[in-house]
């Protein structure tokens, strides 16, 4: 295969699965979440206590894992069916994301395992596992509005992802800005993966 075309495929390997790790971390911890309480005066813009706000937000986390099979529920906030037909929907792509970054792993493990892959085509990789986050990256930063709205629009149909803040209270303790340090958060794991190639493939150590 050639070394490009070989590069490039693992490079979509390892964003796959370190998308897949950082959103886990974000789905089993309340990271970025609790930061982003305080750090955008979430409480203060839903008049909502700082547990009351945790308490609805791990109810939605729970219910986007893949181990749960329990219908969408808000211990305290109203909700529409629109909110959960958007939030079944996030279930799917989520359980796709891990079922993905399962097979993703296996297979870096695989050819982790065996080393084989050479110097070279880790040295494509890494700068293709990291080119791709910063074009993503710089269209985020530069209109992010634009991108979030596109990635929704994109990824759910009929705009099911138009919240109601007055019917579908959820959405006001969830700002655009949680969302846009959550992909930060989950680009630090594609630029670790990117650097861990790199590191690799530029070593003058033995790697066969």
């Amino acid at each position: 295969m050639n070394k490009a075309v070989a590069g490039i495929l693992i490079a979509i390997t390892v964003l796959i699965f370190t998308t897949a790790l950082g959103l886990a971390v974000i789905h089993t911890t309340d990271f970025p979440y609790v930061l982003d309480i305080d750090l955008l005066h979430i409480g203060e813009t839903a008049k909502l206590s700082r547990g009351e706000m945790l308490l609805n937000y791990n109810a939605m986390l729970n219910y986007l894992s893949p181990f749960s099979n329990k219908p969408f529920s808000l211990p305290t906030l109203g909700y529409t069916e629109v909110a959960s037909s958007h939030f079944a929907d996030c279930k799917v792509i989520f359980n796709i994301v891990y079922l993905l970054g399962l097979i993703s792993g296996i297979i870096l493990a695989f050819l982790a395992f065996n080393r084989s892959v050479s110097k070279r085509i880790l040295r494509i990789s890494g700068t293709v596992t990291l080119a791709i986050p910063a074009v993503i990256g710089a269209a985020m930063f530069t209109n992010f509005d634009w991108a979030f709205n596109l990635f929704h629009s994109v990824l759910f149909a009929d705009a099911t992802w138009l919240f109601d803040p007055k019917l579908d209270e959820i959405i006001n303790i969830l700002p655009s800005a949680f969302f846009m340090h959550c992909g930060i958060f989950i680009a630090l794991f594609w630029v670790g993966g990117a650097a861990l190639q790199l590191s690799i493939g530029y070593s003058k150590r033995k790697y066969h």
